[in-house]
Protein backbone atom coordinates (compact mmCIF):
# COMPACT_ATOMS: atom_id res chain seq x y z
CA UNK A 1 0.00 0.00 0.00
CA UNK A 2 1.30 3.41 -0.98
CA UNK A 3 0.49 6.29 1.45
CA UNK A 4 0.44 9.72 -0.04
CA UNK A 5 2.95 12.15 1.42
CA UNK A 6 0.50 14.99 0.99
CA UNK A 7 -2.90 15.39 2.61
CA UNK A 8 -5.71 17.12 0.79
CA UNK A 9 -7.39 20.22 2.24
CA UNK A 10 -10.43 18.33 3.56
CA UNK A 11 -8.26 15.90 5.50
CA UNK A 12 -6.23 18.72 7.09
CA UNK A 13 -9.38 20.52 8.20
CA UNK A 14 -10.76 17.31 9.71
CA UNK A 15 -7.58 16.69 11.71
CA UNK A 16 -7.52 20.27 13.01
CA UNK A 17 -11.17 20.02 14.10
CA UNK A 18 -10.49 16.80 16.01
CA UNK A 19 -7.48 18.30 17.75
CA UNK A 20 -9.45 21.41 18.75
CA UNK A 21 -12.25 19.26 20.16
CA UNK A 22 -9.83 17.22 22.23
CA UNK A 23 -8.07 20.36 23.53
CA UNK A 24 -11.38 21.93 24.57
CA UNK A 25 -12.49 18.80 26.45
CA UNK A 26 -9.20 18.56 28.33
CA UNK A 27 -9.35 22.25 29.27
CA UNK A 28 -12.91 21.98 30.65
CA UNK A 29 -12.01 18.99 32.81
CA UNK A 30 -8.90 20.63 34.24
CA UNK A 31 -10.80 23.84 35.09
CA UNK A 32 -13.76 22.13 36.72
CA UNK A 33 -11.61 19.90 38.94
CA UNK A 34 -12.80 16.68 40.55
CA UNK A 35 -16.21 16.30 42.24
CA UNK A 36 -14.45 16.55 45.61
CA UNK A 37 -13.16 20.09 44.95
CA UNK A 38 -15.73 22.44 46.53
CA UNK A 39 -15.85 26.18 46.75
CA UNK A 40 -16.11 26.79 50.46
CA UNK A 41 -18.69 29.28 51.74
CA UNK A 42 -17.62 32.54 53.29
CA UNK A 43 -19.10 34.37 56.26
CA UNK A 44 -19.24 38.16 56.47
CA UNK A 45 -18.61 37.97 60.24
CA UNK A 46 -15.25 36.34 59.59
CA UNK A 47 -14.11 39.05 57.20
CA UNK A 48 -14.83 36.90 54.15
CA UNK A 49 -12.66 34.02 55.38
CA UNK A 50 -13.63 30.60 54.12
CA UNK A 51 -15.36 28.20 56.50
CA UNK A 52 -14.35 24.57 56.30
CA UNK A 53 -17.48 22.67 55.25
CA UNK A 54 -16.23 19.65 57.22
CA UNK A 55 -15.90 21.65 60.46
CA UNK A 56 -19.04 20.33 62.12
CA UNK A 57 -19.01 19.56 65.85
CA UNK A 58 -21.22 16.88 67.40
CA UNK A 59 -21.62 16.48 71.16
CA UNK A 60 -23.99 15.07 73.78
CA UNK A 61 -25.68 16.80 76.71
CA UNK A 62 -27.17 15.14 79.79
CA UNK A 63 -28.09 16.42 83.23
CA UNK A 64 -30.26 16.21 86.35
CA UNK A 65 -29.20 12.60 86.79
CA UNK A 66 -29.02 10.30 88.69
CA UNK A 67 -31.67 11.03 91.33
CA UNK A 68 -32.84 7.48 92.04
CA UNK A 69 -31.67 3.88 91.83
CA UNK A 70 -33.71 3.52 88.65
CA UNK A 71 -32.00 6.58 87.16
CA UNK A 72 -28.60 5.15 88.04
CA UNK A 73 -29.49 2.00 86.12
CA UNK A 74 -30.83 4.14 83.29
CA UNK A 75 -27.62 6.17 83.22
CA UNK A 76 -25.52 3.01 83.01
CA UNK A 77 -27.65 1.82 80.06
CA UNK A 78 -27.41 5.25 78.44
CA UNK A 79 -23.62 5.22 78.73
CA UNK A 80 -23.43 1.72 77.22
CA UNK A 81 -25.64 2.78 74.30
CA UNK A 82 -23.67 5.97 73.84
CA UNK A 83 -20.38 4.09 73.71
CA UNK A 84 -21.83 1.73 71.10
CA UNK A 85 -23.74 4.16 68.86
CA UNK A 86 -22.84 7.79 69.34
CA UNK A 87 -20.70 9.92 67.02
CA UNK A 88 -20.31 12.62 69.66
CA UNK A 89 -16.86 14.07 70.23
CA UNK A 90 -17.57 14.83 73.88
CA UNK A 91 -20.29 14.78 76.57
CA UNK A 92 -21.41 17.55 78.92
CA UNK A 93 -23.37 16.96 82.15
CA UNK A 94 -25.15 20.21 83.02
CA UNK A 95 -25.38 19.59 86.76
CA UNK A 96 -27.50 18.05 89.54
CA UNK A 97 -26.10 14.62 90.34
CA UNK A 98 -28.58 13.93 93.16
CA UNK A 99 -31.90 15.17 94.62
CA UNK A 100 -31.69 18.57 96.29
CA UNK A 101 -33.08 17.30 99.58
CA UNK A 102 -30.50 14.54 99.99
CA UNK A 103 -27.44 14.99 102.17
CA UNK A 104 -24.32 16.12 100.32
CA UNK A 105 -22.38 12.99 101.23
CA UNK A 106 -18.99 12.35 99.70
CA UNK A 107 -20.00 8.86 98.59
CA UNK A 108 -22.52 10.37 96.14
CA UNK A 109 -19.88 12.50 94.41
CA UNK A 110 -17.51 9.55 94.26
CA UNK A 111 -20.13 7.17 92.86
CA UNK A 112 -21.35 9.52 90.13
CA UNK A 113 -17.77 10.38 89.20
CA UNK A 114 -17.14 6.67 88.70
CA UNK A 115 -20.27 6.27 86.57
CA UNK A 116 -19.43 9.18 84.27
CA UNK A 117 -15.89 7.88 83.77
CA UNK A 118 -17.47 4.95 81.90
CA UNK A 119 -18.16 7.23 78.93
CA UNK A 120 -15.66 6.57 76.16
CA UNK A 121 -16.09 10.13 74.91
CA UNK A 122 -14.31 12.88 76.89
CA UNK A 123 -16.78 14.19 79.47
CA UNK A 124 -17.26 17.57 81.13
CA UNK A 125 -19.51 18.44 84.04
CA UNK A 126 -20.66 21.74 85.50
CA UNK A 127 -22.15 22.44 88.92
CA UNK A 128 -25.82 22.01 89.74
CA UNK A 129 -27.50 23.56 92.76
CA UNK A 130 -28.32 20.17 94.32
CA UNK A 131 -24.68 19.27 94.93
CA UNK A 132 -23.59 22.81 95.78
CA UNK A 133 -26.02 25.59 96.62
CA UNK A 134 -28.60 23.30 98.30
CA UNK A 135 -26.09 21.64 100.60
CA UNK A 136 -26.28 22.46 104.33
CA UNK A 137 -22.84 23.95 103.84
CA UNK A 138 -22.43 25.05 100.19
CA UNK A 139 -18.69 25.55 100.61
CA UNK A 140 -18.31 21.90 101.64
CA UNK A 141 -20.40 20.85 98.64
CA UNK A 142 -18.21 22.89 96.31
CA UNK A 143 -15.07 21.38 97.84
CA UNK A 144 -16.41 17.85 97.29
CA UNK A 145 -17.39 18.68 93.73
CA UNK A 146 -13.90 19.99 92.99
CA UNK A 147 -12.35 16.86 94.48
CA UNK A 148 -14.26 14.55 92.13
CA UNK A 149 -15.16 16.67 89.09
CA UNK A 150 -12.81 19.63 88.60
CA UNK A 151 -11.03 19.28 85.22
CA UNK A 152 -12.99 16.07 84.72
CA UNK A 153 -12.16 15.96 81.02
CA UNK A 154 -8.50 15.21 81.85
CA UNK A 155 -9.54 11.61 82.50
CA UNK A 156 -9.59 11.29 78.69
CA UNK A 157 -7.34 12.35 75.86
CA UNK A 158 -9.09 15.55 74.74
CA UNK A 159 -7.30 17.14 71.77
CA UNK A 160 -8.13 20.79 72.52
CA UNK A 161 -6.64 23.18 75.05
CA UNK A 162 -9.16 23.82 77.84
CA UNK A 163 -8.73 27.02 79.84
CA UNK A 164 -10.00 27.62 83.37
CA UNK A 165 -10.92 30.95 84.92
CA UNK A 166 -8.31 31.87 87.49
CA UNK A 167 -10.81 33.27 89.99
CA UNK A 168 -13.25 30.39 89.50
CA UNK A 169 -11.50 27.30 88.11
CA UNK A 170 -14.77 25.37 87.69
CA UNK A 171 -15.50 27.72 84.75
CA UNK A 172 -13.84 26.45 81.57
CA UNK A 173 -13.55 27.29 77.87
CA UNK A 174 -12.08 25.99 74.64
CA UNK A 175 -12.40 26.59 70.89
CA UNK A 176 -13.11 23.79 68.44
CA UNK A 177 -14.00 24.10 64.76
CA UNK A 178 -14.61 27.84 65.14
CA UNK A 179 -17.00 27.24 68.03
CA UNK A 180 -16.36 28.65 71.52
CA UNK A 181 -17.53 26.34 74.32
CA UNK A 182 -18.00 27.76 77.82
CA UNK A 183 -18.86 26.01 81.10
CA UNK A 184 -20.22 28.10 83.98
CA UNK A 185 -20.91 27.77 87.70
CA UNK A 186 -24.41 29.12 87.18
CA UNK A 187 -26.90 27.54 89.58
CA UNK A 188 -30.35 28.38 90.85
CA UNK A 189 -32.27 27.79 94.09
CA UNK A 190 -31.95 29.94 97.21
CA UNK A 191 -29.61 32.86 97.77
CA UNK A 192 -27.90 31.92 101.04
CA UNK A 193 -25.24 34.59 100.92
CA UNK A 194 -25.95 37.66 98.78
CA UNK A 195 -22.29 38.63 98.52
CA UNK A 196 -21.26 35.14 97.41
CA UNK A 197 -24.14 35.07 94.91
CA UNK A 198 -23.29 38.46 93.42
CA UNK A 199 -19.57 37.71 93.22
CA UNK A 200 -20.18 34.40 91.46
CA UNK A 201 -22.50 35.96 88.89
CA UNK A 202 -19.95 38.74 88.31
CA UNK A 203 -17.20 36.16 87.75
CA UNK A 204 -19.42 34.26 85.29
CA UNK A 205 -20.20 37.45 83.35
CA UNK A 206 -16.53 38.44 83.33
CA UNK A 207 -15.55 35.02 81.96
CA UNK A 208 -18.01 35.36 79.09
CA UNK A 209 -16.95 38.92 78.27
CA UNK A 210 -13.28 37.97 78.30
CA UNK A 211 -13.73 34.90 76.13
CA UNK A 212 -16.05 36.61 73.64
CA UNK A 213 -13.55 39.45 73.24
CA UNK A 214 -10.53 37.13 73.07
CA UNK A 215 -12.01 34.71 70.54
CA UNK A 216 -14.31 36.94 68.45
CA UNK A 217 -12.07 36.71 65.37
CA UNK A 218 -11.54 32.95 65.76
CA UNK A 219 -15.15 31.78 66.06
CA UNK A 220 -18.49 31.79 64.26
CA UNK A 221 -20.62 30.37 67.11
CA UNK A 222 -20.64 30.28 70.93
CA UNK A 223 -22.14 27.53 73.11
CA UNK A 224 -22.61 28.04 76.86
CA UNK A 225 -23.41 25.38 79.46
CA UNK A 226 -25.06 26.41 82.72
CA UNK A 227 -27.45 24.71 85.09
CA UNK A 228 -29.93 27.42 86.04
CA UNK A 229 -33.21 28.45 84.46
CA UNK A 230 -32.67 32.21 84.57
CA UNK A 231 -35.94 33.46 83.05
CA UNK A 232 -38.87 31.51 84.50
CA UNK A 233 -37.56 31.11 88.08
CA UNK A 234 -36.95 34.47 89.78
CA UNK A 235 -35.21 36.12 86.81
CA UNK A 236 -34.48 39.30 88.79
CA UNK A 237 -31.86 37.57 90.92
CA UNK A 238 -29.94 36.61 87.77
CA UNK A 239 -30.07 40.06 86.17
CA UNK A 240 -26.53 41.08 87.24
CA UNK A 241 -25.40 38.19 85.03
CA UNK A 242 -28.02 38.13 82.27
CA UNK A 243 -27.73 41.86 81.53
CA UNK A 244 -23.99 41.53 80.90
CA UNK A 245 -24.38 38.24 79.03
CA UNK A 246 -27.00 39.73 76.71
CA UNK A 247 -24.88 42.82 76.05
CA UNK A 248 -21.79 40.71 75.32
CA UNK A 249 -23.83 38.58 72.90
CA UNK A 250 -24.96 41.68 71.02
CA UNK A 251 -21.36 42.83 70.69
CA UNK A 252 -20.28 39.37 69.52
CA UNK A 253 -23.05 39.46 66.90
CA UNK A 254 -22.88 35.72 66.21
CA UNK A 255 -25.19 32.81 67.12
CA UNK A 256 -25.10 31.95 70.83
CA UNK A 257 -26.59 28.81 72.40
CA UNK A 258 -27.25 28.53 76.14
CA UNK A 259 -27.94 24.94 77.28
CA UNK A 260 -29.34 24.36 80.77
CA UNK A 261 -30.76 21.72 83.07
CA UNK A 262 -32.90 22.54 86.09
CA UNK A 263 -36.43 22.25 84.67
CA UNK A 264 -36.65 18.52 83.82
CA UNK A 265 -38.56 19.01 80.56
CA UNK A 266 -37.51 19.93 77.05
CA UNK A 267 -37.91 23.29 75.40
CA UNK A 268 -36.11 25.49 72.88
CA UNK A 269 -36.76 29.21 72.68
CA UNK A 270 -35.38 32.76 72.53
CA UNK A 271 -36.20 34.21 75.96
CA UNK A 272 -34.62 37.64 75.42
CA UNK A 273 -35.04 40.31 72.75
CA UNK A 274 -31.56 39.51 71.41
CA UNK A 275 -32.41 37.19 68.54
CA UNK A 276 -28.94 35.67 68.27
CA UNK A 277 -29.37 33.89 71.65
CA UNK A 278 -31.06 30.46 71.63
CA UNK A 279 -31.87 28.76 74.93
CA UNK A 280 -32.43 25.01 75.34
CA UNK A 281 -33.51 23.18 78.48
CA UNK A 282 -32.86 19.43 78.43
CA UNK A 283 -35.16 16.75 79.83
CA UNK A 284 -32.82 15.37 82.45
CA UNK A 285 -33.01 11.87 83.87
CA UNK A 286 -31.71 8.97 81.79
CA UNK A 287 -32.13 10.94 78.57
CA UNK A 288 -29.61 12.57 76.26
CA UNK A 289 -29.60 14.98 73.35
CA UNK A 290 -27.08 15.00 70.55
CA UNK A 291 -26.23 18.51 69.37
CA UNK A 292 -24.74 19.25 65.96
CA UNK A 293 -23.17 22.66 65.37
CA UNK A 294 -22.63 23.61 61.73
CA UNK A 295 -21.19 27.14 61.37
CA UNK A 296 -22.06 27.11 57.65
CA UNK A 297 -25.79 27.36 58.37
CA UNK A 298 -27.83 30.42 59.26
CA UNK A 299 -29.32 28.35 62.10
CA UNK A 300 -26.23 26.38 63.13
CA UNK A 301 -27.84 24.23 65.86
CA UNK A 302 -29.54 20.87 65.40
CA UNK A 303 -30.90 18.72 68.26
CA UNK A 304 -31.49 14.96 68.08
CA UNK A 305 -33.16 13.40 71.13
CA UNK A 306 -33.62 9.98 69.49
CA UNK A 307 -30.02 9.30 68.46
CA UNK A 308 -29.56 6.38 70.86
CA UNK A 309 -32.78 4.59 69.86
Amino acid sequence: MIISKKLDTVSIRLIVRILLTLFTAVTLVSCSGSSDDKVLPTDENSGGAQIDSAAITIFTVIGDVPYTIEQKEGLVNLIDAHNAKSKSEFVVHVGDIKPGGDVCDESVYEEVSGLLRKFESPTFIILGDNEFNDCDNPEDGLALWKTYFLNFNTNWNFPYVVENQEERPENFAWVENRVLFLGLNLVGSSVHDQMEWDNRLADDAEWIEQQFELQKDNIEVAVLFGHANMTELNPEKFEPFTNRFRKASVVLDKPVLYMQGDGHFWFENKPWPEQNIVRVQIEGGANAVQVTVNPNLENPFNFDREFLN
